[in-house]
């Protein structure tokens, strides 16, 4: 009785020796085909079942003719289907690159204060860059010169070098401007613009750049800042009727001043008009004559 249990284990043993060695058998001949299987080229039966028998005789003989057949079947059934799927070797086949069409650029002139989102990407910048640059100006960002759109870090030494010549920054007019327009200038504050339009309001308008040193505070160095981005239109000044205005209106003015008003009235009480001359004021220094130079340019104005 010992003797038969004996061999009963042994048997129930062997067979699973022989079942693992038919599963690792199988796995081996999987690998092996997939190794040897050449892209492209369908699968070879006498290869296949080479291998195949292979795996059987490692597993001890004990996979029949029939799973054999069975599994060839799957496997041509699924070879047959991935070249139908445009595979290659039961493989997927690799995607080709799609190279993408070179962008295209447009050269206009423009205005980097201004200029839409759409027209930046028109000049060759991309939807990001362009968002950058929208985002700069919002937060009151401004491009008083080239080269404040040059030190931009999305724009590349390239693409400056195509588009500075038709960067157009349209200068600040200065006896037109509002103070949104003077703010924009560099050194130049709420403070400042308030000054410069009072300051304009009184002369009746400027007729050169450093008339704005005449301005309390106004140094050289402010103005030197922005010189280069305002520009003067002297038809724009209004003519100081010397005559005829009234003394509350020559006071205002800042060659004249009260004092200078009150001289000036002072002087029309005592002579006719055939003396009402710039010559005659300077002669009898009713005015000095710094300030008579000054007022004879805003007098022929007319």
């Amino acid at each position: 009785m010992k003797g038969a249990n004996d061999h009963v284990s042994k048997g129930a043993a062997s067979g699973m020796v022989a079942l693992v060695f038919l599963v690792l058998g199988f796995q081996l001949a999987i690998f092996v085909v997939k190794v040897v299987e050449i892209p492209g080229q369908a699968r070879n039966d006498v290869t296949y079942e080479k291998a195949a028998s292979a795996a059987s005789e490692a597993a001890g003989g004990v996979q029949t003719r029939e799973r054999f057949s069975s599994s060839e079947s799957e496997h041509q059934s699924r070879v047959a289907s991935s070249k139908k799927a445009g595979n290659l070797g039961g493989y997927e086949r690799p995607v080709t690159a799609v190279s993408k069409p070179a962008r295209t650029y447009e050269s206009f002139p423009f205005d980097p204060n201004t200029v839409s989102l759409e027209d930046l990407q028109r000049l060759g910048l991309t939807l990001r860059q362009a968002e950058s640059i929208e985002n700069y100006r919002s937060k009151g960002g401004r491009f008083r010169s080239k080269d404040d759109f040059r030190k931009m870090y999305v724009v590349s030494d390239t693409l400056f070098t195509r588009l500075e010549p038709f960067i157009k920054i349209p200068k600040v007019e200065l006896n037109a401007a509002d103070s949104a327009a003077l703010v924009s200038l560099r050194g130049i504050g709420p403070y400042y613009a308030h000054k410069i339009l009072e300051y304009r309001e009184r002369l009746g308008g400027f007729l050169y750049k450093a008339q704005l040193l005449e301005i309390e505070g106004f140094d050289e160095e402010r103005l030197a800042g922005f010189s280069d981005d305002i520009e003067i239109d002297t038809t724009l000044c209004n003519h100081l009727d010397l005559w005829n205005a009234t003394e509350r209106t020559l006071a205002r003015h800042p060659y004249l001043g009260e004092k200078g008003a009150r001289s000036i009235a002072r002087y029309k009480s005592l002579y006719d008009t055939t003396r009402w001359t710039l010559a005659d004021l300077e002669h009898e220094r009713v005015i000095p004559k710094e300030n008579i130079e000054k007022l004879k340019k805003y007098i022929e104005i007319q």
